[in-house]
Order: C-alpha cells, then sequence, then structure tokens
C-alpha cells in the first residue's frame, strides 16, 4: 500500500508539472511597443523573467491558466493582513544574476550598501554587500512605459511615478492587487508588470537584516 501511495504521489507530481510545462507561452512580440523598445536579446531576458514567475504562480495556485494564476495571487495578497513574499531571496537572485547583464539591466540593478537601519532602539550603519533588488529609474523599462503609457493612463501614471520619486510609492505599490480585476494577464504589457512586481516584492527590511546579521555576526550596532 505504502509503494502504491508512493506511486500516486509521483504520478500526480508528474501530471501536474507536465501541465505547468506545457503551458501556451505568451506572445510579446505582438505588443508593438515592445518590440520598438526592446532588441531580440532583451526580449529573451523578458520571457525568461515571465517564466520564472508564471511557474510559481501556477505552482503556488495549482493552476494550470496563467492569468487565472495570477487574478488568485494577487487577490492573495490583497486580502493577507500578512506581508507576502512571493520568492526565496537568495534563490530568486541566483536566477536574476543567471540573466545576461544587458537582460537584466533592462529593468533591474542591485544595491549592495545601506547607510544606516534603525530598529527600535538599534542602529545599523554602513552594512555591505546588503543585497537589495530595485526597478532601474532610467532603464529600457522606462522607455516602454513612455511609449504604452501613450495609449494607456495606468503605465503612463507609473513613467511619471518613476520619474518624480525614481521609484512605486507605497500607495501605487498597495493599489495594484486590489484592483487586479483591472488587469488581464493574458496581454503583454500587464503580464510583464505583473512579473516585474512580483519580483520587485522583497522581504521587508527588518527580514533582511536579521537574515543579514545572521550571516554577518561580527557587525556591530550604534546604540541609542
Amino acid at each position: 500500500m505504502k509503494i502504491m501511495n508512493r506511486y500516486i504521489v509521483i504520478l500526480s507530481f508528474l501530471l501536474a508539472a507536465s501541465q505547468i510545462y506545457c503551458q501556451k507561452t505568451i506572445d510579446l512580440k505582438s505588443d508593438k511597443s515592445l518590440t520598438k523598445v526592446f532588441n531580440q536579446t532583451e526580449i529573451k531576458g523578458l520571457e525568461s523573467m515571465i517564466q520564472y514567475v508564471d511557474n510559481m504562480v501556477l505552482i503556488r495556485k495549482n493552476k494550470t491558466d496563467p492569468n487565472e494564476a495570477y487574478h488568485l495571487f494577487f487577490e492573495e495578497i490583497a486580502q493577507t493582513s500578512e506581508y507576502i513574499v512571493p520568492f526565496e531571496e537568495t534563490i530568486k537572485y541566483k536566477f536574476l544574476e543567471s540573466l545576461d547583464s544587458i537582460q537584466f539591466s533592462t529593468i533591474w540593478r542591485f544595491e549592495y550598501h545601506i547607510n544606516m537601519i534603525r530598529t527600535g532602539d538599534t542602529v545599523y550603519r554602513n552594512l555591505e554587500n546588503f543585497q537589495m533588488l530595485d526597478i532601474k529609474p532610467f532603464g529600457k523599462y522606462m522607455n516602454y512605459l513612455e511609449e504604452t503609457g501613450k495609449d494607456d493612463p495606468y503605465f503612463q501614471k507609473l513613467r511619471e511615478e518613476f520619474d518624480n520619486v525614481g521609484n512605486l510609492s507605497a500607495m501605487t505599490s498597495d493599489w495594484f492587487p486590489k484592483n487586479h480585476l483591472n488587469f488581464d494577464f493574458n496581454i503583454p504589457k500587464n503580464r510583464l508588470w505583473a512579473t516585474i512586481y512580483l519580483l520587485r516584492r522583497e522581504e521587508t527590511i527588518e527580514m533582511k537584516l536579521d537574515r543579514y546579521l545572521k550571516n554577518n555576526k561580527n557587525v556591530l550596532p550604534t546604540m541609542h
């Protein structure tokens, strides 16, 4: 009976995996603004990022339709009081670092230094190798937002926000999952933004600091 159960588990896993890997990939080249801004190498990088995030939401929500899985996952984020981190950061960073440097830099940059973190009465200063992921405010994706924003007010607002503050505000970041039903994730611009949004959703500074201190036990705080 145990052997039979083991076979059933393995067969179920293989069936689920085959359904995920046989999913229809989104055709980014159907988006004329995207092909205008990004070259072939960069588009392949975008496709890799989308596939990476697609696989996460499909597995997490146990679905085979990416559009449905994204909606369910954003609904989970919107309805759950606990802060949801979509990816284990060390694994996510390894994936992003595996991309061609040109592919990576179309959207992202890594920061490795933080001047100060305050937790309660404790202050940590000048932390090195404190890795954080940011959307580049002057990368090619900003050019894409500008093109897309000509016909889409949401993406125009995103572009303006990056122009003004260099990042997403907390209000804009919170708005997206709460209003996910306004977006069809079978449309390239929306699927790409959903991918970027979820990759950008990092651990909190407190979570990062806790992991950093465990790996760097010689870091001394400044007490106030």
